[in-house]
């Protein structure tokens, strides 16, 4: 089992990503944009996905893969429960438990990496 945990400052987004569409278009994918979107405070939203991808990233490279953040997507059942999808065909024998919070100003994310076997 690795960890793997991240922090990101809210007006980061607010004042430089949403700025530009063609980050945003090459971090998040087209379901992560349509959810930040529908909300009123998007780049919060955005911001704890990026923390989540990065928490996510750190905990594969402790099994010494190195995913993009472009290859992970972290959504939410319809409950609210986030959930990542990694979107390689070859990472496949994993399971990943995630948690996201934030506060005004910050976002943090916590992701656990297990091997099914």
């Amino acid at each position: 089992m690795e960890v793997g945990i991240d922090c990101v400052d809210i007006s980061r987004f607010t004042e430089n990503i949403l700025s530009k569409k063609n980050t945003i278009n090459r971090v998040f994918t087209r379901n992560e944009i349509q959810y930040c979107e529908k909300k009123v405070n998007s780049a919060l939203h955005y911001a704890v996905r990026f923390a989540g991808k990065e928490a996510v990233v750190k905990a594969f490279y402790c099994f010494g893969i190195k995913l993009h953040l472009n290859q992970i997507e972290i959504l939410n059942k319809e409950e609210g429960i986030p959930f990542v999808n990694i979107l390689n065909e070859k990472i496949v024998d994993f399971d990943i438990k995630i948690s996201l919070s934030h506060s005004i100003e910050t976002a943090i994310a916590v992701a656990i990496v297990n091997t099914k076997n």
